[in-house]
């Protein structure tokens, strides 16, 4: 994993330093060391159900992106005010589509973005030069700190 962290305004965020994740697998880690330094900076951790949708909702979207959009050309992962952000740029302006939009599993795809609109709290798709972005907000369900004696 090529990634550094920082904490800039109070946000915690991975920081590029030369690579974009090539993988899901590596997507998920990022996101893993975000959430991971979250609940130790907040003396909280992110509820194992929350924490799974969230990495399967990730997954999904570096797939996607890998598979139908030309690769991942950036990713950012970040929290503030316990809802993780996550920013997926692909190559290619073209929307995600479902199965419903095909003929049903034609072996296409397209099983992935309902997975993902379902996990997401919110979702926008912002055309960039040459591809879009795609951003997902997840609400964190966090444990409280521990009571202090």
């Amino acid at each position: 994993m090529s990634a550094a962290e920082e904490i800039h305004h109070g946000i915690l965020r991975t920081v590029d330093v030369g690579a974009v994740p090539r993988t899901a697998g590596e997507a998920r880690s990022r996101v893993k060391v975000v959430l991971a330094r979250y609940g130790t900076e907040t003396g909280r951790t992110v509820s194992l159900r929350t924490h799974a949708d969230v990495l399967l909702a990730v997954s999904e979207l570096a797939t996607n992106a890998i598979r139908h959009g030309e690769g991942l050309t950036a990713f950012d992962a970040a929290v503030a005010d316990d809802t993780l952000r996550v920013d997926i740029t692909d190559g290619t302006p073209l929307l995600p589509k479902t199965a419903t939009d095909q003929e049903p599993l034609a072996g296409k795809g397209g099983l992935g973005w309902p997975i993902i609109q379902q996990l997401a709290d919110r979702i926008t798709i912002t055309p960039t030069g040459t591809g879009k972005t795609i951003t997902v907000h997840f609400p964190l369900e966090l444990t409280p700190p521990p009571a202090t004696l």
